[in-house]
This record gives C-alpha cells, structure tokens and sequence, in this order.
C-alpha cells in the first residue's frame, strides 16, 4: 500500500525533506554552537519539526551526526577526485594536488559550516572524532596509491609511504584549521598552491631516499 499525496507531495518526499531539514539544522548547530549546542532538541526545533520525526529518519543525535559528518566527507573526497580528473592524465605531481585542494577548498568557501563541522567541531564529539581519524586513514591510503602513479616505489618502503602520506593528511587538516581560524592568512588558491609545493617536495625527498 502507498501513501496517498498530501497537497500533490508523496509520503516518501516529505518523508526526505524532513530528514534533509533536520541534517541541515544539525549542520548549522554544530557550525555555529558546537556540539554542545546541538541537542536533538535544539536540531527539532531549528529545522521546525517535531521530535517524533527525528526518530523516523534516525536513531539517536550520534547517528543524525554521523550522517552529517560523513556526508561531508564523502563530498569533499568526490571533490578532490574531479580536480585530479581536472588536471588532466598527463598532469604533474604539483598540479594534480593544487587541482584536487583547490576543488576541496571549493566545497569549504561554498559552505564554510561543513569545514567547521568536520574539522573543528567533530573532535569534541566520541563518535565523530573516531569518524575523523577513519577519514584521515582513508585518505592516508588514498595518498599512497596515488603515490604509487608517479613513483617506482618497491614494496617494502611501506612505512615509509605511510609515514610521508600521514604527514600530508595531517597537516593539510591542520592547516584548513588554522586558516579558518584566521591564523594562517592567505588566500585559497594561494593555499592549494602551498600544499602542492610540500606534497611535491616531500614526495620526491621521500621516493628519493626509498630503499632499493
């Protein structure tokens, strides 16, 4: 059995819009109050809706926050992947990374909530700090193999790779941070330019001193 429409609109659409109204309100809350401010109350209440349509869409605040976080993750990742594909087959080390920040920064400028969200905020958070350094291990294995398309790296320079791709993942965060902080105080292009230039000079000092 289907619901019938309601004023020409399905169940199952308003059934979306309300989950997409109460991602959005727990977006804005955490952006701009914290997590501490971000009660499932408060989410309800800023996303107009009474608390027994929370628990359609969602089981508890953890999973409407999880939900977001890795929403936001998952879109900042398909970024950086079209700036890679935007740089072309041909492209260089250098340009392939400015291409990909470029396009992540891209994601941030659109909507600065989800930068705070995913890398500010979600550490006060259990759950989502552990959903932080899973992302960071995706990423620190997406380095890796994208590594491996430019350099001849022998299998048993491992904890090298990883030790040089963590550095990179970690500092890009923890430069995004300081730069939505206002303590590193630059431009985006000027920053995606920056990160290139320490994820070329690292690379190369790390293929460079591989063992063979």
């Amino acid at each position: 059995m289907t619901s019938r429409p309601y004023a020409g609109v399905t169940a199952d659409r308003r059934r979306a819009d309300r989950r997409a109204a109460l991602l959005d309100a727990a977006l804005d809350l955490l952006a701009a109050q914290g997590l501490r401010g971000t009660s499932l109350r408060a989410v309800c209440a800023r996303a107009g809706l009474n608390p027994r349509y929370f628990y359609e869409s969602f089981t508890d605040l953890d999973a409407l926050l999880t939900d977001v976080h890795d929403r936001i993750i998952a879109e900042t990742a398909d970024a950086a992947a079209r700036g890679v594909s935007a740089a072309g087959p041909g492209a260089s080390l250098h340009a392939a990374v400015r291409s990909a920040a470029t396009a992540v920064l891209d994601v941030y400028r659109a909507d600065p909530r989800k930068a705070r969200a995913v890398l500010i905020e979600a550490s006060a958070s259990p759950v989502l700090r552990a959903r932080q350094r899973e992302a960071r291990r995706h990423y620190t294995r997406l380095v890796i193999e994208y590594a491996r398309t430019f350099y001849d790296i022998p299998s048993d320079a491992d904890a090298q790779m990883h030790f040089t791709a963590t550095m990179l993942v970690a500092g890009w965060s923890e430069n995004l941070i300081a730069w939505l902080d206002g303590e590193l105080q630059t431009t985006a292009s000027t920053l995606a330019h920056m990160f290139a230039d320490a994820t070329e000079a690292l690379a190369t000092h790390a293929a460079a001193n591989l063992p063979h």
